[in-house]
């Protein structure tokens, strides 16, 4: 399960395409993103591989690494709906890390009730607890 995947685990997972249940594609792992405090891995970032293209949010839980594909347990439709991370989380939301990107408290709980699950570590009101872990893929990365 991708819940236990280490931090260099993590870094091979930019680029995979991610798929729901039925084998339909939701886009391309663009950023990870971990508890800052016990590094586990929570949000898929996925990019829909066009040029400026919609980047969404997507729980780790219930995911699988496949040969080809990261399977999730969510229909591609609800992917394409969820919050989208983008300049507003990109720096300035993490005064010790100028050059992170992180997920809001407030878009993390938003996330949470899209797909209808509960955290599986009790949020601190107003503490940005999440953190990408990897760089952004460019168009020419992404894995066929």
């Amino acid at each position: 399960m991708l819940e236990s995947y280490t931090r260099d685990q993590i870094a091979d997972l930019v680029g995979h395409e991610v798929v729901d249940g039925n084998g339909k594609s939701a886009g391309y792992v663009d950023l990870v993103f971990v508890d800052h405090e016990s590094g586990r891995p929570e949000w898929l970032g996925v990019w829909n591989g066009l040029p400026g293209g919609k980047r969404t949010l997507v729980p780790v839980r219930g995911s699988e690494v496949g040969e080809s594909a990261i399977r999730v347990p969510w229909p591609a439709e609800l992917m394409h709906e969820a919050s989208t991370y983008d300049d507003e989380d990109d720096r300035g939301l993490l005064r010790d890390d100028p050059d992170g990107i992180a997920i809001s408290p407030e878009k993390e709980r938003a996330l949470y009730d899209h797909y209808g699950i509960e955290p599986e570590t009790a949020p601190r009101d107003g503490v940005v607890r999440l953190r990408a872990v990897v760089v952004s893929v460019r168009a020419w990365d992404v894995r066929g």
